[in-house]
């Protein structure tokens, strides 16, 4: 059994992403909640196994576009960064890869 496949669930970090309506387009709030629990539903089933995917709206723009957590518990960048550290990732490229997926998750619910 490796490290990774023996995270429990309470133990791997929950990125919280909050995706804004207009990156659908303009009519983008109209389908907005759909089109989360599609991207979650993608993400999860390509997902690190150190990683759990909340995609959700950002109706609230006093909220940040992306969360971490572990343990219900919110991390700094710092600490996320941390996390990712542990398993040979980089923050900075998890970020990129998260925006390159959901660019093909987009054109992928759109039928592009």
């Amino acid at each position: 059994m490796t490290l990774v496949s023996a995270i429990p669930e309470n133990k791997k970090m929950l990125v919280i992403f909050r995706m804004e309506p207009g990156s659908l387009g303009p009519d983008g709030r109209e389908y907005i909640n759909e089109f989360c629990e599609f991207a979650q539903m993608q993400l999860q089933a390509s997902a690190s196994a150190f990683i759990t995917w909340s995609i959700v709206p950002r109706l609230d723009k006093t909220l940040a576009e992306m969360e971490f957590q572990i343990s219900s518990k919110k991390l700094t960048r710092s600490k996320a960064s941390q996390y990712l550290n542990l398993f040979g990732e980089h923050l900075d490229h998890f970020e990129e890869q998260l925006e390159d997926n959901l660019e093909a998750i987009i054109n992928q619910y759109f039928g592009r």
